[in-house]
Formats: C-alpha cells, structure tokens, sequence
C-alpha cells in the first residue's frame, strides 16, 4: 500500500472524515451517565436526546420536533415511511427510475405479498422524472404514494421533487421523499417543501456517525409500528401509547450517534451551507471536466454541477468499473464501485449489464489538489 495519505472520493456512501466536534460529541455521550431517555441526567430535565432532536428538527425546518422520528437509518426510516401505511390489494404506488433498494424493496415486498401495484416514472438524461406523465398516471386514480429520491445516488441528478409533491397531492396521494443524497448537501425545509414523509441518513451529507437517520411524519399521518418495546415513557401498561415520537423509537438510542449528528449540523450551520455548496459545485465542475477529456468515457448524469450532487458516476469502454476502482485503490484513492445498492438506476441507465459504473464523489473536507491527484491516477490507469 503506497505511504500517500489517502484521498477519500466515496462520501455518498459515508462522508469521511466528519468534523472534530463530531467525534468530540460521541465521546462525550459515551462517557456520560445514563442513557439516552432514562437516568439522573435525564430525570433532572438535561436530556441530551431531545437536545440534539431539536437541533435536526431546526436543520430540516421541522415545525414540531415530535414529528420527527429517529431511527438506525434512512433505510429503516424509509421502510416504517413504506410498510407503515395501511395498503389494500390494487392500491398503487408510483417511483421514479432510479430509486435505491431502501425505496424499491419495500415498495417490491408490498407488491408481493400485499398485492399492491406500482409504476416507474420514465427517465431520460435531461428529464430524470417525467412530470407529464406522472400527472397522466395519477388521473388514472388509485395512487397512494408518489416516492422520489431528493436525489440520485448513481448519477447525482437532483430530482423535481417541487413538482412532485404537486401533482400527488392535487390527486390525494401521499409525497415521499428520500433525502439520504439530499439532506446536508442542499437546503431542504419540510415547512417549504410541504411534503408528508421525509427521510434522511445521518452519516452522509449531515456529517453524523453511521447508525443514525430519521423520519419526518406530518401532521395529518399515523403509521404502523415496525418494532415494539419499551420507551421509559408508558412502562406501565402493555400496549405502546401510540404517541410520537417514542412509540416509534422503542430500546435505547443510539445516543452517541445522535448527538454526533446534532454537532455535525451545528459545523455545517457555522460554516455555511451556501459556502459548502459552492466548494462542492467547485470540486465536480472541476472532476467533470477532468473526465470528459477520457476517451470512451461517459458520465451518467448532468454534467453541469449546479443540476446534480457530488456523485459522479462514470463508465470507461474497454474497462469494468470494478477493476478501475481496485486500479485507484493501489495509489490510495478511494471511489466506489459496481451497483450501488440501487440496480434498478442501472437498469434505467443501460450500465446494469456492464457491471454498474465508478462512481467519484468529493465532499466537504476535499480538496482541488486531491481532485486532479485522483484524475492523473485513472489517466495512468487506463
């Protein structure tokens, strides 16, 4: 392994390294006394968990707090979001084509075994969520859910999320959102976006630890509980009190995690969010172009970064996207990849077969330097 430091280009998948004060947080609540809902700190009216809930909840511009369900992550959210609902045989959900299996899964496990039917909105590069067809499929009535990725894990389109929430809602359908390749990177407010179910994953663009992510529930829904236990708030009676947030948050938190994620928001509020868009937007204005100088090469995804997010994912005729990255792994450059657990972005953009596409993805702590560090790397490579 070569003495270089590492350049670290996977923060769609973990950002990497997370601020100081992240790391600070989680030690902090490791060494604390108690745990996260129940022990002297909390019985004394210091309680470390809405503490940091309140401080996602003003990141996500979340009106009520107790809406706002934690979770172990955008994955889990995302399925109580799902499979929470109350679904009938024939009723429909619609997705778009490039939806993660944290969205596809779930929506496959109702059409299984609850005989729902879902649709894929068409796809193309500079419409990656055909709207007129979406209104066309919801005036055929019997939608349920519309659910769209804030933006796409594979090739960093930024979704018209907007329109939307729109069109579902001026048909009765509920509007999920998947804020995992979203949230932290872009300005996202509930209160703005009007939608009725948001998730997020911790450990991504909100600088957090893994182990954490969460949902949003508006107001007007009620879910099913996905898990049952105790929540130090109704140890009196058998059944679950039915209240938000706890009878959706059952065992003990991952307190260390949480608060992790709470710093990691409050580095991103002091450094600016606008700021660190703008030196995202500098790093992939700057791989694209270094990119499009390949031979063979094809980005999947825009090419103009102020209409997409940090994951670049790309193909190289004559070179499998694995073997490229192993190639990049031996000069201590790291990228992801194959399928990024979302295949069915693959299938829409014709790489399935090819073994999925690399995919280079720089975030906040990235630098110029390592950027053209990376592109002289796969030049040498190829």
């Amino acid at each position: 392994m070569p003495e270089t430091a590492p350049i670290y280009l996977n923060n769609a998948a973990t950002t990497w390294p997370k601020p100081e004060s992240v790391y600070a947080a989680c030690d902090s609540a490791l060494r604390a006394l108690g745990s996260p809902k129940r022990g002297p700190a909390a019985d004394n009216g210091h309680c470390p968990l809405e503490a940091a809930r309140g401080t996602i909840a003003r990141f996500l511009g979340v009106p009520d707090p107790t809406r706002l369900l934690l979770q172990p992550g955008c994955t889990y959210a995302l399925n109580l979001a799902i499979l929470g609902q109350e679904w009938n045989a024939g009723d429909r959900i619609i997705m778009s084509s490039l939806e993660h299996h944290a969205v596809s899964r779930p929506v496959r496990k109702l059409a299984r075994e609850r005989g729902i039917e879902f649709a894929l909105a068409p796809y193309s590069p500079s419409d990656p969520f055909d709207l007129a067809w979406l209104e066309a499929e919801l005036g055929k009535g019997g939608v349920k859910m519309v659910a769209c990725s804030m933006a796409s894990n594979v090739s960093g389109h930024i979704m018209p999320v907007a329109d939307v929430i729109r069109l579902a809602h001026g048909h009765g359908a509920l509007a999920l959102l998947d804020g995992a390749q979203a949230v932290g990177h872009l300005p996202v407010s509930v209160a703005e976006l009007g939608c009725d179910l948001l998730s997020f994953a911790g450990h991504k663009g909100m600088l957090g630890p893994t182990g954490v992510g969460g949902l949003w529930v508006a107001p007007h829904l009620s879910l099913n509980t996905m898990a049952e236990g105790g929540t130090g708030g109704d140890s009196g009676k058998h059944p679950l009190s039915g209240s938000m947030p706890s009878s959706y948050e059952v065992g003990t938190l991952n307190l260390p995690s949480i608060v992790g994620l709470a710093a990691g928001l409050e580095w991103i509020n002091a450094k600016g969010q606008a700021a660190l868009l703008a030196h995202e937007h500098t790093l992939v204005g700057r791989l694209i172009d270094g990119l499009l100088g390949i031979k063979g090469l094809t980005i999947h995804g825009p090419t103009d970064p102020a209409k997409r997010t940090a994951a670049v994912s790309f193909t190289i005729e004559g070179h499998e996207p694995r073997a490229l990255a192993a190639a990049l792994a031996e000069k201590n450059i790291f990228g992801r990849a194959g399928y990024h657990c979302a295949p069915l972005a693959h299938e829409t953009l014709g790489t399935l077969a090819g073994g999925g596409t690399m995919r280079l993805s720089p975030g906040c702590f990235s630098t110029e330097a390592e950027i053209d560090s990376a592109l002289a790397a796969l030049h040498a490579s190829l």
